[in-house]
């Protein structure tokens, strides 16, 4: 058997000091710690007990642990509050979307667009007045002259067109004009 040398018996050498080496290399190693004194002082360092001194205080772990739980409660408070905050977002936008004020008019659907303005422009024709509302709809109004998820204030003030047909102002009672666009053309029912 060929000479071993003591970079191999340093990378054994662990194994050894646990017992967990087969009979053959036992045998090797402990014949070449007979003859190398580097290598039997890295053994004898390696088998000597290691001990790791326990600290008398506990102070540092209640710290942690108070630190830790506090984490908890502001990651708990945080979700709690985005998670109240996403639905408030939500029910917002669904709303928004959902319920807007539209008003039927000869057959089209008129959808509130844009500031009040406080004058009518010029080339502005009044068409009639506002009849009903329809409150928290999702639906279109199919009845002329009617209006949906407007506030009830505006029943019967005069709607006007402008030349043109893209745009109806409803008149307030405060005397601003609410614009509302063409979206759509009501489907004719066949009968």
């Amino acid at each position: 058997m060929s000479e071993v040398t003591c970079n191999t018996i340093k990378d054994i050498l662990p194994l050894y000091v646990d017992g967990v080496v087969s009979d053959d290399t036992r045998n090797m190693v402990a014949k070449h710690l007979e003859h190398c004194e580097e290598c039997k002082k890295k053994y004898e360092a390696m088998k000597s007990e290691v001990v790791i001194p326990v600290e008398g205080s506990i102070a540092p772990l209640k710290h942690f642990k108070n630190t830790w739980k506090k984490k908890k409660i502001v990651l708990v408070c945080s979700t709690i509050l985005a998670t109240v905050a996403i639905l408030f977002c939500a029910f917002f936008i669904f709303n928004h979307f959902a319920y807007q004020d539209k008003i039927a008019v000869n057959g089209a659907i008129y959808t509130q667009k844009g500031e009040n303005i406080a004058s009518l422009p010029a080339n502005s024709t009044e068409l009639g007045y506002l009849r009903s509302i329809t409150h928290n709809s999702t639906s279109d109004p199919s009845i002329d002259f009617t209006a949906t998820n407007l506030d009830e204030k505006y029943a019967g003030c005069p709607i006007y067109q402008l030349e043109g047909g893209q745009t109806i102002y409803l008149e307030d009672y405060s005397g601003f004009y609410i614009p509302f666009e063409l979206t759509e053309y009501i489907a004719q029912q066949e009968n």
